[in-house]
């Protein structure tokens, strides 16, 4: 009785820890690393993406979907304003959304996050067998 219910703990443990999200589709949210010619597009950092903080800095692996992120810009010249904006974004599957912030006044320092760029992960949608526009 004692092996069963122990080998059966150690079976749903397994698979609860060997789930990866790489098993399914997945969208990843990540920022924009390319210095913009924008003046008023300014790097952000991805804080957190449906209240969890992510494993790796500034990327966060999701099944396609609907998602609650939370973006922060780092305050610019002394101005105060709030750094932290949660944006709504709709993924869908083997995307990668390039995050940024537009900066509209240099004078209030008012901002909005936005997807700059969003690109194919190739390797999720041979995989997958996806087709990515």
């Amino acid at each position: 009785m004692k092996r069963t219910l122990i080998a059966t703990l150690l079976l749903t443990a397994g698979a609860a820890f060997g789930a990866s999200p790489y098993d399914e589709p997945y969208s990843i949210i990540t920022i924009d690393t390319i210095k913009p010619a924008d003046y008023h597009l300014k790097p952000v950092f991805v804080n957190r993406v449906d209240g969890e903080n992510s494993v790796q800095r500034n990327k966060h692996v999701v099944p396609p979907g609907d998602h609650e992120v939370v973006i922060d810009k780092a305050p610019q010249g002394g101005f105060h304003q709030p750094t932290q904006k949660v944006m709504r974004l709709r993924t869908e599957p083997c995307v990668r959304y390039n995050l940024a912030a537009r900066v509209e006044n240099s004078v209030t320092q008012d901002w909005e996050p936005l997807v700059r760029s969003t690109e194919p992960i190739g390797e999720c949608a041979a995989k997958f067998k996806v087709s990515v526009r």
